[in-house]
């Protein structure tokens, strides 16, 4: 399962998962952590890592807890409740210095291309700097797509286990996401203080979507709405689409989409509105500007970003991918998907990481044959067995095999 909690080692002694979580240790595992504040714990998850983690005191409390120190991720167990993966393993290796920060009380700090904050001078010359970059340079900047690859990454919602069969939905998505935004932060502040999410009528999530948009408007913060899009309908959806389609919007105000903003959505995310037209579940994030004077019945979308998800709202880049996703899936097997965010086609990291082989393994999926997308197969290939040998990796040349009639079986379990 993920975020496992595994034994913990401070000072010598070691410290079984209940002594860290039960009623009846509460009072004797705050004590272990008080005096031990200022030194560092580790963490004894199966992993070759070092799996230190810093000792930290709660704000505004007594209490203490455990995190993992800044970077630090890695060196723990695929499936532990510290692990965070290393940036050269997803599109997280395409950012400069500073764009993605990590704090060691587990914190992260983002610099994003359009701010929190609607006084922000400097937000929308980053946007700019950051969406019409050259190729090749690092990112200076975040924008919204990468945002929700960050939450969805941070949230392990691209990670599947078989114990997980059945316990993935759109509660459990939200309270990850959620768990996230609260360790994340823009423009100094909690992404959790301006995050909408989808909700149910005159439910718990409504109220508090209420209670969030009214604060962060009344404090001149834009808000962000994460929510898969409605089932797409012919009718409503085929023509002007004048309020963003969300599934559950209740106790959100009224998103209205301005048509240049939709007009840009529909370019950059043509294959995922597709997959939204054939039924498919498409994951959007929107920024608001709260309005200057007016209701805060009605808000103004200024972008909008779309992700396709399977059934296990797994992120795939392609049919293709979700050919192998469900394939995975059908076979029982664990597995990873690295997330894109705002990396070129230059850096190279694979489609899916199998976890249950012994060592993480790479799998990739070809899915084209025109020559600039030949050129750069043979370059991923090259680079691949270099990395990990012609036997340590999978791949599956779909554009050869569109059927899927003669995919290669999975590396074996370990």
């Amino acid at each position: 399962m993920l975020n496992r909690r595994y034994p913990i080692l401070i000072s010598g002694t070691r410290y079984s998962p209940e002594f860290q979580t039960e009623l009846q240790y509460a009072v004797p595992w705050k004590s272990v952590l008080e005096k031990a504040y200022g030194n560092h714990a580790t963490c004894q998850c199966p992993s070759s890592g070092a799996r230190k983690l810093s000792i930290k005191r709660r704000e505004g409390s007594d209490g203490f807890h455990l995190a993992r120190f800044g970077g630090t991720g890695h060196e723990h167990s695929n499936d532990c409740r510290f692990y965070a993966p290393a940036p050269e393993r997803s599109g997280m290796q395409g950012y400069a210095a500073g764009v993605v920060e990590e704090g060691d009380d587990g914190s992260i700090r983002v610099r994003l291309a359009r701010g929190i904050r609607v006084q922000d001078p400097k937000s929308e010359e980053r946007e700019s700097t950051t969406l019409n970059r050259a190729p090749g340079k690092s990112k200076p900047a975040m924008t919204l797509l990468g945002l929700l690859h960050l939450l969805w990454s941070e949230s392990r919602l691209s990670t599947w286990y078989p114990a997980m069969e059945g316990k993935r939905n759109s509660g459990i998505v939200n309270y990850a996401l959620l768990q996230a935004a609260e360790r994340v932060a823009a423009s100094r502040m909690k992404l959790s203080g301006v995050l909408l999410l989808g909700a149910q009528k005159d439910s718990k999530g409504a109220a508090r979507n209420l209670a969030v948009a009214n604060s962060a408007m009344t404090r001149d913060l834009r808000l962000l709405a994460i929510s898969p899009l409605a089932r797409y309908n012919t009718e409503r959806h085929s023509g002007d689409i004048s309020r963003l389609p969300l599934a559950g919007p209740f106790g959100m105000p009224m998103l209205n989409l301005p048509p240049a903003v939709w007009a840009t959505a529909a370019r950059r995310f043509e294959r995922e509105l597709s997959a939204w037209k054939r039924g498919s579940r498409v994951i959007a994030v929107a920024q608001v500007t709260p309005p200057k004077g007016e209701s805060f019945s009605r808000v103004d979308v200024v972008e909008v970003a779309l992700m396709q998800v399977t059934e296990r709202w797994i992120p795939v880049d392609s049919d293709y991918e979700a050919v192998i996703e469900s394939k995975l899936h059908a076979s029982g097997r664990s597995f990873d998907k690295p997330l894109r965010y705002d990396a070129d086609e230059s850096e190279v990291f694979p489609d899916f990481w199998l976890l249950d082989t012994g060592k993480d393994l790479p799998l990739e999926v070809f899915g084209m044959s025109t020559p600039v997308y030949l050129e750069r197969k043979a370059i991923k290939t090259a680079w691949y067995n270099q990395e990990y040998g012609d036997a340590g990796w999978w791949s599956w040349n779909a554009a050869a095999d569109p059927k899927g009639k003669d995919i290669p079986p999975f590396p074996p379990k370990a």
